[in-house]
């Protein structure tokens, strides 16, 4: 633990994070000595390197951003490339532009219509520079705990790895990246069908045991840039960004041996596990959104669950189970026009769920 952190009454609380970006290493570590005491400093000598620490780390509050690091005419890279970016935590983060006394007027005026938030001059007073951070990261204990919250709710709580709406948070993001980057995405998904009703059958202490064990396993089993979620009771699903189909393919392979190793492979081992692997390679059509690339994925991903002698023999489709899913998740980003779209579809799929729910209120009220 970080001996400057500071202690609660409930634990450690994290302090808040910063961001400082300065093409000058004397200016750097002038700023992590003045801020270092009060703050967690994350230093970048460049907007590239600031581009990737932002994305990555959701705990920065405020970045103090030197104009000169930047590569553009105006010196307003990074500030332009966060205010338009797609995710919201990103886009809302307070910039503090440190300028030279000699910077126009003109040019403050461009930087605040482009988003600044604030401005300090170099050289900067160590007073000056602590009361914007202070200013612009809130220190208070109720934040970070709620911080520390909305982590925890990212988390399955059995094996530790993330959960499956943070699962489809993170793979909007990637897409989007994908989409930007022209890199190659891979996705990997594992059902490993019978393990509830295997561990049912055991003490919780051991169902406890086993569930983090296997997450541990999966998490262990990837590169530093791939991530790893619990999206279903029995299903789990890598995230392999700048990957394509052969090294995904290596992916699960390499899980092969592991699984095997702790009988989840085949039903005749311990566990009476059988996996099943599915690999997708997942691409943005030129006029397709993010979200209506979101919602053919987990289409796919539904094929995992599904019995592929039965769905043959089946005459009807049965309606997807994730409708809803979308259509809330549609709702969340704002995307008004698709979610009148399928709402009707829903609601129609919905109506003899609310014809009764009608009813048993009507009941209720009578009892009253």
């Amino acid at each position: 633990m970080d001996r400057r952190e500071k202690k609660s009454g409930n634990g450690t609380v994290p302090r808040a994070r910063l961001l400082f970006v300065d093409h000058s290493q004397l200016m750097r570590k002038a700023a992590d000595r003045i801020l270092g005491d009060e703050f967690r400093v994350l230093l970048a000598e460049d907007t590239q390197t600031a581009w990737i620490i932002l994305q990555d780390d959701p705990l920065i509050q405020v970045v103090f951003y030197d104009q000169d690091s930047s590569e553009d005419s105006d010196g307003l890279e990074l500030l332009k490339r966060i205010r338009s970016c797609e995710s919201r935590r990103v886009r809302s983060t307070p910039v503090v532009i440190i300028t030279d006394d000699d910077d126009s007027e003109a040019f403050r005026q461009t930087a605040l219509n482009a988003g600044a938030t604030d401005f300090i001059d170099k050289p900067f007073r160590p007073s000056e520079l602590l009361a914007r951070a202070r200013a612009h990261a809130s220190t208070t204990e109720a934040v970070q705990r709620l911080r520390l919250m909305q982590r925890r709710q990212n988390k399955d709580g059995e094996t530790g790895l993330g959960n499956r709406r943070y699962f489809f948070e993170r793979l909007a993001q990637a897409l989007s990246f994908t989409r930007r980057h022209h890199q190659p995405l891979s996705l990997v998904h594992i059902h490993l069908d019978g393990l509830s009703s295997s561990l049912k059958q055991q003490d919780a202490l051991y169902r406890k045991i086993r569930l983090a064990k296997l997450g541990r396993m999966l998490h262990r089993a990837i590169r530093q840039e791939d991530t790893v979620y619990r999206t279903g009771p029995e299903t789990f699903s890598f995230i392999l960004p700048g990957t394509n189909e052969a090294g995904a393919e290596a992916v699960r392979c390499r899980l092969v041996p592991e699984l095997d190793a702790m009988g989840m492979l085949s039903a005749d081992k311990e566990l009476g596990v059988t996996a099943r692997f599915i690999v997708q390679s997942p691409r943005i059509e030129e006029d397709e959104s993010v979200l209506e690339a979101l919602r053919r994925i987990r289409e796919g991903m539904g094929t995992l669950l599904i019995d592929h002698e039965v769905l043959k023999k089946s005459q009807e489709p049965e309606p997807h189970h994730d409708d809803i899913d979308s259509l809330l998740e549609l709702a969340r980003h704002g995307d008004i026009e698709q979610v009148r779209e399928h709402l009707p579809e829903v609601l129609a799929k919905l109506k003899p769920l609310l014809e009764l729910a009608s009813e048993l209120g009507n009941l209720n009220e009578k009892k009253h």
